[in-house]
């Protein structure tokens, strides 16, 4: 969390210093800022991180069942 955090804080900093236009104020960046990092600490306590496939582990017990099976095959012929 540290690390994000001074990540965070250069990000705004540096845009901050940036900024040239009178439109936008330092204000306005800096909870554009926040907002953006609330919504990544939702989302990672939500767990939305990477899956891994499903199909992944029934494949590979398909081939090891079917190994058993030709190797019961052979002994029994």
């Amino acid at each position: 969390m540290g690390r994000e955090t001074l990540r965070r804080g250069g990000k705004i900093l540096s845009d901050i210093a940036e900024n040239m236009s009178p439109e936008l104020s330092p204000k306005d960046i800096v909870s554009k800022h926040v907002t953006e990092s609330v919504q990544n600490i939702i989302v990672n306590l939500r767990g939305g991180g990477r899956k891994r496939a499903k199909g992944i582990s029934s494949v590979t017990k398909k081939r090891k069942n079917d190994k058993r099976v030709c190797v019961i095959k052979r002994e029994t012929s």
